[in-house]
């Protein structure tokens, strides 16, 4: 597996550019699979998780109201909390160390598949480029007997965040940030997105980005807001 090699701060939180996140992200791919940034396709996300990564792919439901979509663990734990609907409660789950945890009601619902998918990269970059951070929070989480630290917990991701200038955001915010678009990366390369863009532009039709963004959707597995939002970070729209 390819290493995303960049300065850290004091709290092992990467310093990552938009660059330097797509030289990492076509990086990885070219080491994964290499197809995906000549011929535009699907991403298997999936794979990438569990053959390239090496971590182990789970579905858990994980709130009671679907505030959390996924979950990275970054170390062993005996006490990740969980929702168990026929119970209507919480339960405690023993979980290991590099495993990704995707909520269940996005498996259920085929509708949610694109959030499902933006989920598992959101979630897969984390584990890509910031286990430091974790570890480093895990070392402080032990010793106050507190298991936060193991895993990262974001809500819905935040796809809005992915075109800002991600140094202007701290701490966790920024980890965030950084892992939204390294799942933009992954999803939607930035050399299929542009050959997509040189195949329909040329046409003239007035309503060619509107073409080009169904043909993302359509092309990449994704919503109609990541692609929009991708485009944008790569001015591939008009402005």
């Amino acid at each position: 597996m390819k290493r995303c090699a960049c300065r850290l701060d004091a709290n092992g939180i990467p310093h990552l550019s938009k660059n330097q996140l797509e030289t990492y992200g076509e990086r990885v791919l070219r080491d994964f699979s290499p197809e995906v940034l000549l011929k535009p396709q699907p991403m298997d996300i999936d794979r990438l998780i569990t053959h390239y990564m090496g971590f182990s792919l789970e579905y858990q439901y994980l709130s009671h109201n679907q505030v959390y979509l996924g979950i990275t663990v970054f170390e062993d734990t005996e006490a990740l909390p969980v929702y168990v609907p026929e119970l209507d409660q919480a339960k405690f789950l023993s979980v290991k160390k590099n495993t990704i945890i995707i909520e269940g009601t996005l498996a259920d619902n085929p509708s949610f598949i694109h959030r499902e998918r933006f989920t598992e990269g959101h979630e897969a970059s984390h584990g890509l480029i910031h286990p430091e951070y974790y570890r480093r929070k895990a070392q402080i989480a032990s010793l106050h007997d507190y298991c936060g630290g193991i895993y990262s917990k974001p809500a819905f991701p935040d796809l809005s965040g992915v075109d800002t200038d991600g140094k202007r955001l701290k701490g966790e915010a920024w980890l965030e940030w950084q892992a939204n678009y390294l799942a933009s990366v992954l999803l939607m390369p930035r050399p299929a997105v542009k050959r997509l863009r040189n195949l329909i532009e040329p046409k003239g039709s007035p309503f060619w980005h509107q073409e080009l963004i169904q043909t993302m959707v359509d092309v990449f597995n994704v919503s109609e807001e990541a692609a929009r939002v991708r485009l944008i970070s790569l001015h591939c729209l008009p402005t």
